[in-house]
């Protein structure tokens, strides 16, 4: 409606900046907070991919397909465990691997709720696998937990990707995240478990 109003005023698309400064309703905050939230994790699935194709010296043409024919996380998160036991790995790099398979598995479960649909955001009752829409409030997600992970699976994924530069040697003046050590610490310093409440 409004791009028809625009085109009619012979205005056309609006600039970047009058975009940001238009209002944004709390729902729109909410499934942006969510567009967020599942961003993250894309990355933390594109992240324990190239570890997959780094672990297996398989070529993307090889790597790719194997990893992506398990269907869920947990799978791909199998295959990788089955690629660190076939192999001489560099010690820092094996430890950091397992510290970070450790930690995302705990953060699984509410990514699954997220992506599955088996929940409600405040206000916003979404079909699941409620009957009940009191109980689907009662374990509504609020954006500020949307949030919440959205920047935990950020920071999970930045380490993991500076941890993946560290082991083919590239390396910033990053003093927190400098060595694979320090990858590890970071890692394992996060919180061990996510949930909506």
């Amino acid at each position: 409606m409004r791009r028809a109003r625009l085109k009619a005023e012979g205005r056309g698309p609006l600039p970047l900046n009058e975009l940001l400064d238009l209002p944004i309703h709390n729902t729109d905050r909410t499934l942006l907070a969510f567009g967020r939230a599942m961003a993250a994790w894309a990355r933390i699935e594109v992240g324990f991919y190239t570890w997959f194709e780094h672990i297996t010296a398989f070529d993307m043409r090889q790597a790719k397909p194997i990893y992506y024919s398990a269907t869920n996380f947990k799978s791909r998160l199998d295959l990788l465990r089955a690629a660190i036991e076939g192999v001489q790995l560099d010690r820092a790099e094996e430890t950091f691997i397992k510290a970070a398979m450790d930690v995302v598995i705990r953060y699984n479960s509410f990514r699954n709720k997220l992506a599955h649909g088996e929940f409600t955001f405040d206000g916003l009752l979404i079909e699941g696998k409620h009957v009940d829409r009191r109980q689907a409030r009662a374990e509504a997600i609020s954006a500020e937990q949307l949030q919440r992970f959205a920047a935990l699976a950020t920071e999970f994924s930045t380490i993991l990707s500076r941890a993946y530069d560290l082991a083919f040697g590239v390396s910033e003046d990053d003093d927190n995240l400098a060595t694979l050590e320090k990858c590890t610490e970071q890692m394992k310093a996060l919180p061990r478990t996510f949930t909506s409440r």
